[in-house]
């Protein structure tokens, strides 16, 4: 009875050591796929525009980055050039809506953060299903894809006007621009942005990839 005691003892030793070595090389080879993986992609916030909610990533173009510390400056004044206001923010939804090769993935939309409130969410899943849809995850910058980057924008046009927001007209800025691509890619090349003021703050309250001329 003892010997068949110690038999079991020892079955029971071998089992354990057994299942601690299964857990052992399943912690490291998990380890060493998240190796062979890379590093995780994510953004730091490296600048922020505190009053008005505008930030910078440490992933955003320099192109970016420039445009972003002009439109620091000009909300930095005393009085506030609204002028230069629009068109500054204007080349900033730009850039960062049609800039691709920094963003994660298809949900990663660039520029919700110059989006009227309300408009926020159909904005999001508009570029969702269209501009942003063939995006490749690049959780782990493993990514081989080729998408867009904005170099240039041109603003033609700044104007005074009116816009129809919840069925009340409102004054609006109405910018006109095109822009150009580090590489042509067949995306969108003009468009025309309507702001809305809310306590100073510009708001995009509509954009149209195209140009909308005067009746």
């Amino acid at each position: 009875m003892r010997k068949k005691y110690k038999v079991g003892l020892i079955i029971i030793g071998v089992l354990l050591v057994i299942v601690i070595a299964l857990g052992v090389l399943k912690i490291f080879f998990s380890s060493d796929k998240e190796n062979d993986r890379g590093e995780a992609n994510v953004s730091n916030i490296i600048s922020n525009i505190t009053d008005y909610g505008y930030t910078l990533d440490d992933r955003d173009t320099d192109y970016m980055k420039e445009t972003f510390y002009e439109l620091e400056d000009i909300l930095n004044e005393t009085d506030v050039d609204m002028d230069a206001y629009a068109t500054t923010l204007a080349k900033l939804f730009v850039i960062d809506f049609y800039t691709l090769n920094n963003k994660i993935n298809r949900y990663d939309v660039g520029s919700l953060e110059y989006i009227l409130s309300s408009k926020v969410d159909m904005f999001r899943q508009k570029a969702i299903d269209t501009i942003y849809r063939d995006i490749i995850d690049n959780t782990y910058r493993d990514r081989v894809q080729d998408l867009p980057e904005i170099t240039n924008v041109t603003v033609l046009s700044v104007e005074d006007t009116t816009y129809t927001l919840d069925d009340e007209e409102v004054d609006a800025k109405k910018v006109t621009m095109n822009y150009e691509y580090k590489e042509d890619l067949g995306y969108d090349t003009e468009g025309t942005i309507y702001f809305v003021s809310n306590a100073n703050k510009l708001e995009v309250a509509s954009y149209n990839p195209s140009i909308e001329e005067e009746a």
